[in-house]
């Protein structure tokens, strides 16, 4: 079987207005992928932000797959969440990326986005009690499926840095340089 190992971290995100954010993560990967060892989905501790508006987690990761075809190449995805303080939490970002199916290292930029506040009632609620606008079926991100149909605002990014290690794929007809 085809092997690939995912090694590295969730750097940073950057650019959010928050004060306190933290990140909720998953690798998603079709139905020819297995997990042999790793975790596929944590969550960082929460960081405050710096003077760059940056909040450096540096959470490692770790997964390794078995495939028997490239069909279903895993993503990942991120929720991005604001922790208040009277300890409330929302969402503040969602984020998905396809890893590269280039072995080596990599840095990858996670951008994010929210759903808008349409009403502005619903921007005076936001205001002053907080909160944001959340989805309730997390398929939209990672499918696409009725993504064009919803308002977005976009929000910061996430930094990701892997080092892919693949394993038997020319076997599999895969050819990387």
């Amino acid at each position: 079987m085809a092997e690939l190992h995912i090694l590295g971290q969730l750097q940073c995100a950057s650019n959010f207005k928050d004060n306190s954010l933290f990140c909720r993560y998953s690798f998603q990967a079709g139905p020819n992928w297995t997990v042999v060892s790793g975790c596929p989905e944590g969550q960082t501790v929460t960081g405050k932000v710096d003077h760059d508006r940056t909040v450096v987690w540096s959470h490692p990761l770790d997964i390794h797959y078995v495939t028997k075809g490239v069909q279903g190449w895993p993503k990942l995805l991120v929720q991005v969440s604001c922790l208040d303080s009277i300890g409330r939490s929302w969402i503040v970002g969602y984020g998905c990326c396809s890893l590269p199916a280039v072995p080596g290292p990599h840095t990858i930029q996670v951008n994010c986005w929210v759903p808008a506040t349409t009403s502005i009632t619903d921007r005076i609620r936001q205001y002053f009690l907080g909160g944001s606008h959340q989805l309730i079926q997390s398929d939209i991100v990672n499918l696409g499926l009725n993504r064009f149909k919803l308002k977005t605002q976009s929000k910061g990014s996430v930094q990701l840095q892997v080092t892919l290690l693949l394993r038997n794929f020319s076997q599999f007809g895969v050819e990387y340089k």
